[in-house]
């Protein structure tokens, strides 16, 4: 019979070769995880804004550091604030529902072209998908109030090409 003092040294001695073995699976692979890791936090808490151009849809220059990452209402409110769109257009109201889609009623000038309209369609719709949020629904309104269109979108919803 072993007494408690060999059993304690036997347990220690277990414990010892157990994260020896540990640090070696984990460390053929810690280079890979580093750069995974390094990728993940210089995104953490991040989004990618986008605005319309004349022609295309385009990032900005740099991510948007978010204030509240995990509150997705604050941080569509902070989309919302900071990205750039046509003057011709006003983000009059959002709604998030229990599933995280959200919905948008825009008022639009009568003075907008359509392809404008169109593409700060397509920069909203890439900016709030950031969020990591449902789907992404839009209400266009006139200076009214009247219904103009309404649609339910993702970013495969806009065509984008080159000339």
């Amino acid at each position: 019979m072993k007494s408690i003092y060999e059993r304690k040294v036997n347990i220690y001695i277990l414990a010892l070769m157990l994260i020896m073995m540990c640090i070696g699976i984990t460390g053929c692979t810690s280079s890979d995880k580093e750069e995974a890791s390094d990728n993940v936090v210089s995104k953490a808490g991040t989004v990618q804004l986008y605005h319309a151009t004349e022609t295309e849809v385009v990032p900005d220059d740099e991510r948007y550091q978010l204030v509240q990452p995990d509150n997705l209402s604050a941080a569509l409110e902070e989309v919302i604030e900071n990205m750039t769109i046509s003057s011709e257009l006003t983000i009059d109201r959002y709604v998030i529902d229990e599933n995280r889609n959200i919905t948008l009623t825009i008022n639009v000038r009568d003075t907008i072209s359509e392809e404008a309209l169109l593409l700060n369609q397509a920069a909203i719709v890439r900016s709030i998908k950031g969020l990591d949020a449902g789907s992404v629904a839009i209400t266009l309104q006139d200076e009214s109030g009247n219904i103009i269109e309404s649609g339910t979108y993702t970013d495969a919803s806009f065509y984008y090409y080159e000339d």
